[in-house]
């Protein structure tokens, strides 16, 4: 097996991947796509730390090795290999809340990402994806349980205005899955192409870089302004604005696909009240993200992503660590494998 390690700031190496020897013996998969997000980009560009780790943050693939006997866990099956493993040594890991794990371990962060020719996984972390869910699809899984993760966090319901800062991919689908909640997203960007896509996902509410975004607010709500907000991590837009946007007592929400650090003032958070909430992971939700995307709730068909081969991702690297010292942001790239 052989995979693409992070050896310094700027530097990858194609190597032999040595497995856990916890997994020998255990499934293996034939990677078929991983997706490259903005963590990735961050650990290459030495911004946050990593160290002879291989990136990747997801990926799919075909189940090229198995034992016998497991459950829908047959050779040549297209799975989806689950990214988050709870640490097993925490207290709540001790008394068997998994969920709330206070140590998750992540691919590409943590453990070996998805930038290798095969995986190797418990049968517990393989999801069998349904054949109208392809492999391209399933590669947005991550970015749908935290979705889900937030809406459950926030207890989001039926009529609920939910201002979200931010309209990067996670943002969109965020915002579309809210709206398959019933709820009513007001979407929020300084990006022309992220607000493009947005209005092509069927958001109604999109605010851009003209929009006086407190008069907006003020005026969708009927004056009450936001009582749920979800600012994203990686939109490059002053924390400031989540808390300007809120009404007193609301609930603000921090998450995002990476944990890139913002310079917060709690003035008015504390004037008003907010609880602060902060979500990074929704381990447990694959199986409903699965079924969200078989039932076709969302629109990932116009996200703005880019395609590479595995053969070419030092290069692919080098351009998106350059798109994101120039711009603040990239576009999520595909790698196929086959």
């Amino acid at each position: 097996m052989k995979g693409y390690f992070i050896t310094d700031e700027k530097k990858l190496q194609l190597s032999d991947v040595t497995e856990n020897e916890k997994l020998i013996g255990a499934p293996k998969v034939k990677t078929t796509m991983a997706l490259i997000t903005i963590p990735d980009v961050l650990r290459y560009n030495g911004e946050v730390f990593a160290e002879n780790i291989v990136l990747g943050s997801t990926g799919t693939g075909i189940i090229s090795e198995t034992q016998a006997n497991l459950f829908d866990i047959e050779k040549g099956k297209h799975v989806y290999v689950e990214p988050n493993t709870e640490c097993g040594e925490c207290y709540n890991c001790i008394n068997g809340s998994y969920l709330k794990c206070s140590d998750m371990y992540i691919a590409g962060e943590d453990t070996h990402g998805f930038l290798r020719d095969f995986v190797s996984a418990p049968a517990e972390k393989l999801f069998t994806l349904p054949d109208n869910v392809s492999d391209y699809e399933a590669l947005f899984i991550k970015h749908i349980s935290l979705a889900i993760a937030v809406i459950d966090k926030l207890n989001i319901q039926k009529g609920d205005y939910v201002a979200v800062i931010g309209a990067n991919n996670f943002g969109n689908i965020l915002s579309q899955l809210l709206i398959y909640y019933s709820a009513v997203p007001i979407l929020m960007t300084t990006d022309e192409q992220d607000y493009k896509t947005a209005k092509e996902s069927g958001v109604y509410y999109v605010l851009g870089a003209e929009d006086n975004w407190k008069d907006e607010v003020f005026m969708i709500t009927s004056g009450r302004m936001a009582e749920k907000v979800v600012y994203v991590s990686d939109c490059n837009i002053p924390v400031a604005k989540a808390f300007n946007l809120a009404s007193f007592g609301a609930q603000v929400a921090f998450t995002g696909s990476s944990y890139k650090n913002s310079p917060i003032t709690f003035t008015q958070a504390i004037k008003k009240q907010l609880d602060i909430l902060c979500i990074n992971n929704g381990f447990g939700n694959t199986a409903s993200s699965i079924n969200i995307i078989s039932n076709k709730a969302i629109n990932l068909s116009n996200l703005p992503v880019n395609k590479a081969k595995f053969e070419d991702v030092p290069k692919v690297f080098e351009e998106l660590s350059k798109q994101l010292e120039e711009t603040g942001k990239i576009n999520e790239t595909v790698i196929e494998f086959i």
